[in-house]
């Protein structure tokens, strides 16, 4: 541990503040993307509703966003490891 605090605080204040930038940019993509997919998910489950809307897309959308957290935490890290290890 004593040596990743080292490393962190040893870095030169430039590439700090540049890795930070990095972080907090791809950060705020993937939010903003994600933020897209799920509105582009709902209009269209919307589509699908047909008697009771509010009741309907209530139980379809929460299945779908509990269907998707189960995706991203069985095959979310293998699947980033192998798109950043290409």
């Amino acid at each position: 541990m004593a040596f990743i605090i080292w490393n962190v605080g040893t870095r030169p204040p430039m590439r700090l503040l540049r890795d930070l930038g990095k972080i907090t940019w791809r950060g705020a993509w993937h939010f903003v993307l994600g933020l897209v997919i799920l509105i582009a998910g709902a209009a269209l489950m919307l589509s699908v509703t047909l008697l009771d809307m509010q009741h309907e897309f209530t139980i379809l959308e929460l299945i779908a966003v509990v269907a998707g957290l189960l995706v991203e935490s069985l095959l979310g890290t293998t699947i980033r490891a192998y798109m950043y290890n290409r």
